[in-house]
């Protein structure tokens, strides 16, 4: 069975690893994005709608992906998916742009989540304010 992210988004609590909300401490900086608690294998469906404009590596020593997703000035950051879209393909709220990697390989004690980050011209803004 897969999985859709969708109404009931459930930000990560706090765990070995600290907490998924907005500005959670992270050592000497803050969390600059939300995570949504979900198992590996789940399929997730962008927020908003928009064109695939990068889809990078967080970390140069391992297979974690992310895809942005940029509409109207934000560019929409979604981590720790296997990216299920090409570059500069356009996505509406119903296309499927990834699904959820298995971070416990790399974080004992972790909860699996898709970390969503949200630049609007460059300046990280927090997600809650533009999730309904």
């Amino acid at each position: 069975g897969q999985y859709y992210m969708k109404a009931k988004l459930v930000i990560r609590g706090h765990d070995a690893h600290g907490a998924g909300h907005w500005g959670a401490p992270r050592g000497e900086r803050k969390h600059r994005g939300i995570d949504f608690a979900c198992p590996k294998g789940m399929l997730i469906l962008p927020i908003r709608e928009g064109m695939v404009t990068k889809i990078g590596y967080p970390y140069s020593d391992s297979d974690y992906r992310y895809v942005q997703v940029t509409e109207e000035g934000y560019d929409w950051r979604y981590f720790y998916l296997n990216p299920a879209v090409e570059l500069n393909q356009y996505v509406n709220t119903e296309t499927p742009i990834g699904t959820v990697q298995d971070l416990t390989t790399r974080y004992a004690g972790i909860t699996n989540h898709c970390h969503l980050e949200i630049k609007k011209r460059g300046e990280y803004i927090n997600p809650q304010e533009l999730i309904k």
